[in-house]
């Protein structure tokens, strides 16, 4: 789980820090995300017709770590979301141009592509 900066590692480090201070600060926040989707920050106010975030009561920020901390609940939930929403087809975007060879080759179709999947189901390797 990545808990640090995304340009930790990066080569140019004072070009990394002035976009994340860029992109963090106020006016882009206010301008690039609260129309659409909640700020990061808490003195942006939440698009119209919403409240801010962690008022919500299915918002648990703590609970997200113990949760994927549980790779059984992890593999439970990403088989449910595969149940309605079907298999990754694509390249890996980690991976645009498949240098590791890991994005297979050709798609294949989900083998069950509607209805509720038998219990312990899982999908083919």
């Amino acid at each position: 789980m990545q808990h640090g900066a995304i340009f930790k590692n990066a080569p140019p480090k004072a070009a990394a820090k002035l976009f994340l201070s860029w992109l963090t600060s106020r006016t882009a926040q206010q301008q690039l995300f609260a129309p659409r989707t909640w700020s990061v920050r808490k003195d942006v106010a939440p698009p119209a017709g919403l409240r801010p975030l962690a008022t919500y009561h299915q918002t648990n920020v703590a609970g997200f770590q113990a949760f994927m901390s549980d790779r059984n609940a992890v593999e439970r939930f990403r088989s449910q979301v595969q149940l309605y929403v079907g298999q990754v087809a694509g390249p890996d975007p980690a991976d645009p141009t498949n240098t590791l060879g890991l994005t297979p080759g050709k798609f294949r179709p989900d083998p069950v592509p509607c209805g509720r999947r038998p219990q312990g189901w899982r999908p083919p390797p």
